[in-house]
């Protein structure tokens, strides 16, 4: 899934370069990039479909060139999750039958870990196709965190070899029942969940059979289907007219809300070695780079940082950017534009985002 628009990343994120392009902690390899080159562990490229927004699409040709481009599918409209992954199935299904297993990525996370990673993905492919159930991925916590949904475990439920025979108990160890999915939290019920340790964060990370997918959409989120019904293989000369007039309509809903917290049927892998970050932030770009002496984070060859403390200082410039006598800041400074923020209200950049398309200022989108 590579349609998201990365507003908490302006300036640097644009509306055809968002941040899921963008090479925020890897120079020269952007967040797509890097997820790609993990899927190929346990995926075909031919077997391979990107979703994403028309806007986006030229970028992700120029920068997946290795890629087919046809599949490569432009979303007419943004229709959050539940459509996107209802389309994914619908033409995987045309090249892998129902029975495949389709693992559903996010475009724009970093996994450290791309050994665990793999592990996983192949843990969960077994699960998804013996038990037809539905597979996500959850996150052992590190902190209470606001941004991420979460995930209880249903600890009065284990499965079991008896119920699993295929699976050692190594491997059983990270397998659980979803006990329920909780939305994003404010800062108290965080702390709660964190520290009751049957909660896990929400990666947006799933594995399921493709007819399961598509009898749970059709379940829960019937409308979405009937839309989906009416678009014709990739390869019809109609596809793209018909996908337009059925995102013309169809309804947006993400898949957590959509299916996930209704289906009774669902697995979580509980991962805990991942190195996994949803770089939802300048603040997590701060938090994940490696830091000097004072705790700050420059980038860019003309960014200097005097008596400054814990700030995250990005210039993509010639010109001179300089701190002084300041602490835990974000500023980040592009051809056009200079965001400068406390660290701590770094993920109120989308404000901005909103008020420049309030005041029709489409330059600096």
């Amino acid at each position: 899934m590579a349609g998201g628009v990365g507003t908490r990343f302006w300036p640097e994120s644009r509306e055809r370069k968002p941040k899921q392009l963008l090479d925020v902690l890897s120079p020269g390899i952007s967040l797509v990039q890097a997820t790609l080159a993990r899927t190929k562990q346990f995926a075909a490229i031919e077997d391979t479909i990107i979703v994403t927004g028309e806007a986006q699409r030229a970028e992700l040709e120029r920068q997946l060139p290795e890629v087919p481009k046809e599949n490569i599918i432009s979303e007419p409209f943004g229709r959050n999750t539940a459509p996107c992954i209802a389309l994914g199935a619908r033409l995987l299904k045309e090249r892998i039958g129902e029975d495949g297993i389709m693992a559903v990525l996010p475009a724009d996370h970093i996994i450290r870990s791309e050994n665990e990673f793999a592990r996983l993905m192949k843990l969960g492919a077994r699960l998804a196709h013996e038990t037809r159930n539905l597979v996500t991925v959850g996150i052992h916590p590190t902190r209470p965190e606001t941004g991420f949904g979460y995930i209880q475990l249903d600890d009065e439920h284990l499965p079991s070899r008896s119920q699993l025979p295929d699976f050692s108990e190594f491997e059983l160890r990270d397998v659980f029942r979803v006990k329920r999915f909780a939305e994003k939290p404010d800062i108290d019920t965080a702390r709660r969940f964190v520290e009751s340790g049957d909660f896990l964060w929400n990666s947006g990370m799933f594995l399921w059979r493709i007819d399961a997918i598509e009898a749970a959409l059709r379940e829960f989120t019937p409308e979405i289907m009937q839309q989906i019904d009416t678009i014709p293989a990739a390869s019809s000369p109609d596809f793209t007219t018909r996908l337009r007039e059925a995102y013309s309509t169809i309804r947006g809903v993400s898949i957590d809300y959509g299916v996930m917290e209704h289906a009774p049927n669902v697995y979580v892998l509980r991962a805990g070695a991942l190195g996994w970050s949803d770089v939802g932030s300048w603040d997590e770009v701060y938090r994940l780079s490696e830091k000097d002496l004072e705790n700050n984070v420059l980038m860019g060859a003309h960014v200097i940082a005097r008596n400054t403390k814990g700030s995250l200082a990005i210039s993509r410039t010639s010109r001179l950017v300089a701190l002084y006598g300041v602490s835990d800041l974000v500023v980040v400074e592009t051809d056009d534009a200079i965001l400068i923020t406390r660290r701590d209200q770094a993920q109120g950049v989308r404000d901005v985002v909103d008020y420049l398309k309030r005041h029709q200022m489409s330059e600096y989108l």
